[in-house]
């Protein structure tokens, strides 16, 4: 089917702006063919025209975020508060982190291995869940010093109580010792 020229504007206009494999390859720092391999696994969204792969900058901003988001916010968090007592090394690497800088490739800039960065994050992230875990007992702690002054014990999270079915009140009624008649058949009076 042939277009005519406006057709074919209207139709490739969503095209504008796309990246080929190559670009898009480069814009999140992967070789080609781990790219590809991303891709053909459906981990990354791209459109097949003819015999091209092109992908929009969204989608694969939307990827970095989700296979880097989290350590974006860790950096941030680590950042952010002083509490959290930063090396320098650790506090260089979150600034890496923060500006959305793959591990990989904050290992190529510091000369260090990747091992090295990936353990200085491991030990970043304790340090933040250390001192989020000690904000939020502090504040759990500032709202149960009433109720243990009133002598109320904490409830384990065993689970929830199970609610009485109809099935359930008429067996604890069977068993109870005032529904039981003797034997003989004679109600008691």
């Amino acid at each position: 089917m042939a277009l005519r020229s406006d057709e074919l504007h209207y139709n490739l206009q969503h095209l504008n702006g796309m990246l080929t494999t190559h670009e898009a390859a480069k814009q999140l720092d992967l070789s080609y063919w781990h790219f590809m391999h991303l891709v053909e696994a459906g981990r990354i969204p791209g459109v097949r025209v003819v015999d091209r792969w092109l992908f929009s900058p969204a989608d694969l901003d939307e990827y970095k975020r989700q296979r880097y988001g989290e350590l974006v916010d860790l950096a941030r968090t680590a950042l952010s508060h002083p509490d959290v007592d930063l090396t320098e090394k650790q506090a260089t690497i979150c600034r890496y982190l923060a500006n959305s800088e793959r591990p990989s490739a904050i290992a190529r800039k510091l000369q260090q291995s990747r091992q090295a960065v990936y353990s200085q994050i491991t030990l970043i992230r304790e340090k933040v869940a250390r001192i989020l875990n000690q904000r939020s007992d502090a504040n759990a702690d500032s709202e149960q010093p009433s109720s243990r002054r009133k002598g109320r014990r904490r409830q384990s999270n065993k689970g929830p109580i199970p609610l009485p079915t109809a099935a359930s009140e008429a067996e604890a009624s069977a068993r109870s010792p005032s529904a039981e008649t003797p034997e003989n058949g004679a109600t008691p009076s």
